[in-house]
Parts: structure tokens; C-alpha cells; sequence
């Protein structure tokens, strides 16, 4: 009678739906990461709204509200997101990526520093790590082990969903590999030096930036030297962002024969899917490739 009766809690157990987890991330690209690796039942949101910066974002009382609701809470650190330093510093279940396990992390100044052992104060940490498959790699992992401590029970989906994310990665990076391997030799301007990861993984150097935080316009020397590379053909294509003032385009442009692009390193036209990060990378390699290949503007 006994076994019977413990036979019908665990079949009653095993009938019930599983256990949700929800996930909060604070920028659209660790939301994209997250998406390919919770489950269906799983709920997954993002702090930033769209065309909002996280270099400058100001808090609102709703977003402290979801912040505390969350079962995971997923943020780069403080070297993007400083506005989250103190709400994030006392509560559990967060995840600092730029502490990561073996996150092979870079300089600005091109160096790179692979233990998560350093002081995270420095401000020549480039935190722009989901712009390059390897530390795209570890974010993954460390996520897939924040989701398993959070719902022990869905370990063997977590690990599966780990497995399958990285094997699309595989494949986007070798499509951007294929691709890239035709360009023809040529220099590039980006808008502000975010994309070290993305030029280290797939060999690719650029000529210069605009600034270093977006945050801050470039000044008229800045300006300068890039109208002269441009005039010299050190470079014959600009990347710009969403948020770039036109008018400093045609300030270097005019009189110029050079292409320019458009990047978006927060990913805010990519639509949220479980292969929504690989769609996102492969989409920046498409544009890294036209620009090299000399095809026309976008």
C-alpha cells in the first residue's frame, strides 16, 4: 500500500509542469547569449530599452522592481554597466561576466588579460566581450551554469541547450571565416573601439576610431586625421552606429570616395530567438565583408 501511494506522489510529481526560472540580463546581446540557452518554460528579459545606452542609463523604479524579481540576473560588470555596481553588489543570484572563469578578456590598448583576478576598476577593460566568439563561448558556460544552480532539475536541458548553441556558433563563425577570406586589403574607421574581439577573432585591423566611449563626440584633431586617411586611401569605408551624428560623417566624407556602414554592437534590430546571437554575429560579419570587399553603402 505504501509503495503504491509513493508510486502515485512521484507520477503527480513528474506530471507537474517544470519548475520556471526567470532571467534578467541588462543589455539586448546577453539577452540574445540567454536566449539559446534557457528552456521553454523559462522567462527571459532585458533592463536596457532599445536605443538606450548602458554607459549612461538612469535606473527607473521599475527596473529595480524586475531586477529583484529575478531568479538570475546576468550583467556584463562594472566596466559597462557602472550604473548597476551598488544595486547588483548584495544581490544573490547575479552574474558578472567579466568575472567569468577563464574570460579571456582584452585592453584597449590591444593587450589581453586572461584571469578574472584583475582589478575590475580599470577603465582600459574592454568590456565588449559578446563581439568575439571565444568569450562568447565562456559567457555561455557560465550562464548554463547560473540557469543549473538556479533549477537543478533541468540540468541535462541546460547542458543540451549549451551544446547546441555552441555547435550554431561553430558554423557562423566558419561561415564569417569563408566570407572574410576573399576580402581585399583595405583600412576601416568604426565609431568608437568596441569591436577588438570580433577584428582579434577573425583577423582584421582597423585604421582608426572616432572615440572610445560613445558617450563623448571626437574632437576636431580626431576629426582631422581621419579625413586625411581617407584622403591618403588609408581606409575606403566608415563604420557608423545608431547613435553617430550624421553631420560628422560629412564632415570627413565630403570630397571622399568611401563607403559607410552601419553597426550596431547592442544588436537592437536582431529579434530575440534561441539563434538570435549567431543571426547577430553573422549579421556583423556580412557588413565587415561588404566593407572589404569594396561593395556599395548600405
Amino acid at each position: 500500500m505504501i509503495a503504491r501511494i509513493v508510486g502515485v506522489f512521484i507520477a503527480l510529481l513528474l506530471a507537474l509542469p517544470a519548475q520556471a526560472t526567470s532571467v534578467m540580463t541588462s543589455i539586448k546581446p546577453l539577452q540574445l547569449i540567454a536566449a539559446g540557452l534557457i528552456t521553454e518554460e523559462d522567462s527571459l528579459d532585458v533592463l536596457l530599452p532599445p536605443g538606450a545606452s548602458p554607459h549612461s542609463y538612469a535606473l527607473k523604479p521599475s527596473d529595480i522592481r524586475a531586477l529583484n524579481q529575478a531568479d538570475v540576473t546576468i550583467w556584463v560588470g562594472p566596466e559597462l554597466e557602472l550604473f548597476l555596481s551598488k544595486l547588483l553588489a548584495d544581490k544573490p543570484s547575479v552574474l558578472t561576466l567579466t568575472q567569468a572563469d577563464n574570460m579571456p578578456l582584452r585592453h584597449f590598448d590591444g593587450g589581453h588579460h586572461h584571469d578574472h583576478g584583475h582589478d575590475h576598476g580599470e577603465h582600459n577593460i574592454d568590456p565588449h566581450f559578446w563581439l568575439g566568439p571565444k568569450p562568447t563561448r565562456v559567457a555561455a558556460q557560465a550562464i548554463t551554469e547560473a540557469l543549473i544552480k538556479a533549477a537543478p532539475n533541468k540540468k541535462e536541458q541546460y547542458q543540451a541547450n549549451l551544446a547546441r548553441f555552441n555547435a550554431q556558433l561553430d558554423k557562423t563563425v566558419a561561415n564569417i571565416e569563408h566570407d572574410l577570406s576573399t576580402k581585399v586589403q583595405s583600412g576601416y574607421f568604426v565609431f568608437h573601439d568596441a569591436y577588438g574581439y570580433f577584428e582579434d577573432a577573425f583577423g582584421l585591423e582597423k585604421t582608426g576610431h572616432f572615440t572610445v566611449d560613445p558617450s563623448q563626440k571626437p574632437g576636431a584633431k580626431t576629426l582631422v586625421t581621419i579625413r586625411r586617411g581617407l584622403l591618403n586611401h588609408d581606409a575606403t569605408c566608415i563604420f557608423t552606429e545608431p547613435q553617430f551624428n550624421p553631420a560628422l560623417i560629412d564632415a570627413v566624407t565630403r570630397h571622399n570616395d568611401v563607403n559607410v556602414f552601419a553597426l550596431d554592437p547592442l544588436a537592437t534590430s536582431i529579434q530575440v530567438a534561441p539563434d538570435g546571437y549567431q543571426v547577430f554575429l553573422q549579421d556583423m560579419g556580412n557588413r565587415f565583408t561588404r566593407c572589404l570587399k569594396h561593395e556599395t553603402t548600405d
